[in-house]
């Protein structure tokens, strides 16, 4: 559904008149053209209407395996991660229209689960704090208030480890292997082959928790490098071209001999988890599971070790890379983002979310994956924080969870109906990707996404020992072996949680 929504959309970029798909003009009001095809597959142009229509409550809605059920007026209460803060579950329900995409997308959503299946969605707001709490004092308590939780995937890991959430894989009318749920994070985020929370087209959060490289197409052109979009397609996106376009760009502009944040020209300014984001677009995991499904820490194998002393040689104390702390949605602190947008940064690896806190940078900003490692490399892989991305989970307190079951399936699969178009649609917009290139890339990215256990659970550190050694570019191993017996003590724990031993 998305590489076909990719392909109408972008052609459409590239028409003459693609005001149709452009969304939103500058003073806000809808400028489609009613004579062009709608951007969702299956629906009919309302300039031609079909000579023979469907029935208006099936036309070009995606078929499910559920069959007609009527839940007489049921309220199914969703208690949500549902806070002030840039990764809201806010796309659970809606209840009224606003004209934004993205809301009315939800509001057709919830309206056609609510009138098909005769029931009410309730979001219910966890607040700044979470779920992990509320939702273990429910369990303790015997509450049933709440039929599902959605929350990041620490709190709904910590959840799963408590003992406070079904198996989904035993839970009757949840097809976890159906396209409306993401196939890659299942294999992620299963232990023993037990998956405790699930995303996909149900909730658009984790497409934008998604690590991509913003790019600055102004310092390309002027700089005389070659196309990123080209060295993605003929597959020379690797670490080492990365590298080489860093210190291509490097410039003490100021003169006086030191490479400073605020006055000079850098590569790449990025969070510390940059090593981290490079090793996991290599393919590798910190920790990887065996053919039972079960973790274990392949970081540190000599293999692992390997590609990261790789990576290490083309980035590790380079003065063409800055890395500070952690960049907040506004973009305020530390600065990472704030001095791209000054035009003096050439990469800024970052979650997918800031193409729209960026809508209104001047420089020509351009979307790419992570790089490959090496050439040979199979696909790109780009990796997607758990404190970010929500997922869906069922408490164990739940008297009927194969209900709950049924409409979050209903769900996923009417968001390719609605939800996922929009998404597209308005990263379409002049607010957010601006080159039909990026949404070519994005197509990419969005199919590429994995999560790691061990960033999920803290197994021991390690996450943070090899996004700084890396980052050194010296003391990998050791470091690594360092952490082994504290990580592999707590991984096991982990795992005896969810395999119930």
């Amino acid at each position: 559904m998305k590489k076909l929504l990719t392909l109408l959309l972008t052609a459409a970029l590239l028409l003459p008149s693609a005001a149709g798909l452009t969304g939103c003009s500058s003073g806000g009001t809808d400028s489609t053209n009613t004579d062009a095809p709608s951007a969702d597959a299956g629906t009919v142009s309302q300039g031609e209407p079909s000579a023979e229509p469907e029935p208006e409550e099936t036309a070009g809605r995606v078929a499910t395996d559920l069959p007609e059920r009527d839940f007489g007026g049921a309220e199914m209460n969703f208690y949500g991660r549902i806070y002030s803060g840039a990764w809201s579950a806010i796309d659970i329900a809606v209840h009224e229209q606003n004209g934004e995409h993205i809301n009315d997308a939800l509001f057709e959503r919830t309206v056609y689960i609510e009138d098909t299946y005769n029931v009410v969605l309730t979001p219910v707001e966890s607040g700044d704090s979470g779920i992990t709490n509320a939702v273990q004092n429910a369990v303790k308590a015997g509450d049933a208030t709440w039929q599902a939780a959605v929350g990041d995937v620490y709190d709904s890991g910590s959840l799963a480890s408590s003992g406070a959430l079904f198996d989904l894989n035993q839970v009757e009318n949840l097809d976890l292997s159906a396209r409306w749920w993401t196939q890659m994070l299942n294999g992620s985020l299963s232990i023993g082959h037990k998956l405790y929370y699930a995303t996909g087209d149900i909730f658009i959060i984790d497409n934008k928790a998604t690590r991509v490289f913003f790019f600055n197409k102004d310092m390309v052109r002027n700089v005389g490098l070659e196309d990123p979009y080209t060295l993605v397609r003929e597959n020379r996106w690797t670490v080492e071209t990365y590298a080489a376009m860093n210190e291509a760009v490097k410039s003490d502009l100021d003169g006086d001999g030191v490479m400073n944040r605020k006055y000079d020209r850098f590569g790449t300014m990025a969070q510390t988890t940059l090593g981290c984001v490079l090793y996991f677009a290599s393919g590798n995991l910190l920790a990887g599971k065996n053919a039972d499904d079960i973790p274990e820490l392949t970081c540190m194998t000599p293999e692992a070790i390997d590609v990261m002393t790789g990576i290490a040689s083309h980035i590790g104390g380079s003065e063409a890379i800055s890395l500070s702390g952690e960049t907040t949605v506004n973009g305020s602190y530390p600065d990472n983002l704030v001095y791209f947008q000054e035009g003096r940064v050439l990469f800024a690896p970052e979650v997918l979310l800031h193409i729209e806190t960026m809508r209104d940078c001047e420089v020509d900003i351009g979307i790419l994956p992570a790089p490959k490692y090496t050439e040979s490399q199979d696909k790109f892989y780009c990796y997607a924080d758990g404190w970010c991305v929500n997922v869906a989970s069922i408490p164990v307190t739940n008297p009927a969870p194969g209900d709950i079951a049924f409409i979050m399936e209903a769900m996923a699969a009417d968001s390719l109906n609605n939800l996922t178009p929009a998404y597209y649609e308005i990263c379409l917009t002049e607010k957010y990707v601006r080159d039909p290139e990026s949404v070519e890339m994005l197509d990419l990215i969005l199919s590429s996404v994995v999560m790691d256990n061990a960033n999920i659970f803290s197994w021991g550190g390690v996450e943070d020992t090899v996004a700084s050694s890396i980052y050194a570019g010296e003391g990998i191993a050791s470091s690594l072996e360092s952490k082994r017996k504290a990580a592999e003590k707590i991984m096991g724990k982990t795992i005896k949680a969810f395999i119930g031993e």
